[in-house]
């Protein structure tokens, strides 16, 4: 059994909150899953996808999940809401990988 570690959030403004964001819009981009609100994205099992599209799927669920743990304060907003507060905060450009 492991143990759990308590996740600290990311500060508000801050950097890693910029890059953690800008990864999470960039991660999301053109897949069905990303359409649900922060921290509420999931594999409906009906429907199916490339093998491709599937693996990049699983791996922004998990990684929507984690951070929305660590951007609570960003948990729950939509897609849309996200896009608009990262650009009005940290300019138009997302981060580079």
């Amino acid at each position: 059994m492991g143990v759990d570690k308590e996740v600290m959030p990311i500060e508000k403004g801050s950097e890693e909150e910029r890059l953690l964001l800008g990864r999470w819009i960039k991660m999301g981009q053109g897949l069905i899953v990303a359409g649900s609100a922060m921290g509420e994205s999931y594999l409906d099992p009906n429907i199916k996808r490339p093998e491709d599209i599937e693996k990049k799927s699983v791996e922004y669920v998990k990684f929507d999940h984690e951070a929305a743990v660590k951007l609570s304060h960003l948990k729950g907003r939509f897609r849309w809401d996200l896009e608009k507060y990262y650009r009005d905060n940290f300019g138009p450009y997302l981060p580079k990988d």
